[in-house]
């Protein structure tokens, strides 16, 4: 069979990739293919072609798997924005677990995974608290699939009703010249878990307020206890005020403005600096019990792990939003640290994004423990 650019293939759909892509096989050829579904029999029109692998587009599905379903979106297929909303709820907390499976043991070298435990969002729409908005030429929305085309968007089904509200206030309103701006259904106080935290404009924070204390909760024991805990990226200080109940000393480290907000929110030393800069400073000056991370997509720097493997904390606790860094970085690591817990967060239905909250102990700490 050919696999020109723009000859038609048909094939089965097997699982779902990284990217959120469906991928068969036509002739022994991986193909990926956007919009399809784990058991869909389908016919694509070859866009991309490589020696090993190609990427086509969708043009009918001739028998559809038995997750597929009905959009509920009116938008899907030309919004960029959601891109599993044709999945049942089963078919992607599949299709997660496997990418942050897959990711972890081919580009992580894990060979041993512990258990993937998954907490599903308690709704799998109007979860979103927050969310950036493209604007241009009188419409506001999200932008098209690999596109600065802005899609105009008059509801969306995964923003909760104070941020639907914030969308229809800029609607109403849009700006004239183009550009993005973020909107959220929270004020610049946020009540989580009985504390008041402080979080200023532009500063990060978990967009799906329905696991807020779920997460809270999950990272605080994946910590432990012990007397001197390093927190680096800590942003607001989410993290920080919850773990510092069980340490007897708490450094928050944060290179950006939210170092301000991490002060009001916590009693911690909180350090404005680069975690790439700080941390190998602080080799044989600090014996940390536990190191907590939280990185921004793109992951972290060579070295902060190179730091790490001088610290040689009892524990590492990752908190990750893209499985192919957490597994770069983890593989950074080396030897001296065993993956013990693996936690999937479904905090983004109906996309294909991956949360996840990754637990090392230190071997030497394994083999002396208690």
């Amino acid at each position: 069979m050919t696999h020109a650019e723009g000859s038609e293939v048909e094939l089965r759909i097997e699982t779902l990739a990284a990217g959120g892509d469906g991928v068969g096989r036509s002739d022994g050829r991986v193909v990926f293919v956007a919009r399809t579904a784990p058991g869909d029999r389908i016919r694509a029109r070859l866009l991309r072609v490589h020696p090993r692998y190609a990427h086509g587009e969708l043009i009918s599905v001739l028998e559809p798997g038995p997750h597929r379903r009905e959009s509920p979106c009116p938008y899907f297929g030309r919004c960029g924005g959601c891109r599993w909303l044709h999945l049942d709820d089963d078919a992607q907390e599949a299709g997660r677990t496997s990418i942050l499976r897959d990711a972890l043991q081919r580009i992580g070298g894990v060979k041993e995974l512990p258990s993937i435990r998954v907490v599903r969002s308690p709704q799998p729409f109007g979860y979103r608290s927050r969310a950036r908005v493209a604007h241009a030429n009188g419409r506001v929305g999200f932008r098209a699939w690999h596109s600065h085309e802005v899609i105009d968007i008059e509801r969306c089904l995964v923003l909760d009703a104070e941020t639907q509200s914030q969308l229809n206030q800029l609607r109403e309103h849009p700006p004239r010249a183009p550009g993005e701006i973020e909107i959220r259904g929270y004020g610049e106080k946020v009540d989580v878990a009985g504390r008041r935290l402080a979080v200023g404009p532009g500063a990060f924070f978990q967009a799906n307020r329905l696991l807020w204390e779920r997460w809270l909760e999950l990272v605080s024991d994946a910590c432990g206890r012990g007397e001197l805990a390093l927190e680096l990226y800590a942003g607001v200080g989410f993290y920080t005020a919850e773990i510092e109940r069980n340490f007897e000393s708490v450094i928050a480290v944060e290179w950006g403005a939210s170092a301000a907000d991490a002060r009001r929110n916590t009693r911690a030393r909180v350090i404005q600096a680069a975690a790439e800069t700080w941390l190998p400073q602080q080799v044989g000056l600090l014996e940390p019990d536990l190191v907590l991370m939280n990185p921004p997509r793109t992951g972290c720097d060579p070295r902060v792990m190179s730091a790490l493997r001088a610290l040689a904390p009892a524990r590492v606790v990752y908190v990750s939003c893209e499985p192919s860094t957490l597994a770069r970085d983890l593989s950074r690591l080396g030897p001296s640290f065993r993956l013990t817990g693996l936690s999937l967060l479904d905090a983004l239905p109906q996309t294909e994004k991956v949360e996840a909250v990754a637990t090392l102990e230190h071997v030497d700490s394994v083999h002396n423990g208690p």
